[in-house]
């Protein structure tokens, strides 16, 4: 059986993907843009949270609604679980990526390379390659004291139109939201943040169970 394709969230973290967005008007804003996020990342070591998906159609309609942690490891380490309502596990050590279907019994790996870089991901760990791939604004979100960083891939061939992340004031990260070139969008809300956690290694790399299906693309 061949691998099932590969979820919307998959190609966003791993190749694209996040609400459409048009380029800074100003260099000031853009200036400012970078100081949101650099805020977030100064001092990163790891970064955890509990996670709500929301995935809508162009038309609006909910298509798809999960739940998950997400672990961070700098630089280019990621554990991505999604538990409800269909298991899916993505890990990162830095060097291959790595996607686990339980239900199917599949893994597809491909070196980590440039599969990373123009992603939502690569803009929170290689922030020091932000101005490389994406084109910046900041935004204020609506009914709160957070800013959102609007960011649009310069890579013509990536898999989404802009990405948003909203970032305190304090620097925590609270949402991510994009939507794809299918006019899918999808919001991630993060809970229970937490900072330069004490995380297992371990948690970093894939050890694919007795039976799996491997996939080299």
């Amino acid at each position: 059986m061949k691998p099932r394709s590969p979820s919307r969230l998959f190609l966003a973290l791993v190749a694209a993907a996040f609400l459409v967005a048009g380029p800074p008007t100003a260099a000031e804003p853009a200036a400012d843009a970078r100081v949101a996020l650099d805020r977030f990342v100064d001092g990163l070591e790891t970064f955890s949270a509990v996670f709500t998906q929301t995935v809508r159609d162009d038309t609006g309609y909910v298509l798809q609604e999960s739940d998950g942690r997400m672990q961070l490891g700098m630089p280019n380490r990621l554990h991505w679980e999604v538990t409800e309502p269909f298991p899916q596990t993505i890990v990162s050590d830095g060097q291959d990526l790595w996607m686990y279907d339980p239900d199917l019994s599949q893994a597809t790996v491909r070196p980590l390379g440039d599969a990373f870089d123009a992603t939502p991901i690569a803009a929170i760990t290689q922030p020091e390659r932000l101005d490389e791939h994406f084109r910046m604004s900041l935004r204020p979100v609506p009914g709160g004291d957070a800013l959102r960083l609007v960011l649009v891939p310069r890579n013509e061939q990536a898999d989404f139109t802009s990405l948003d992340l909203d970032l305190t004031a304090e620097g925590d990260l609270t949402r991510m939201a994009f939507r794809d070139i299918f006019g899918q969008e999808t919001v991630i809300r993060f809970h229970e943040t937490e900072r330069n956690a004490d995380l297992d290694p371990a948690i970093f790399t894939f050890d694919p169970p007795s039976g799996t299906d491997i996939y080299r693309p």
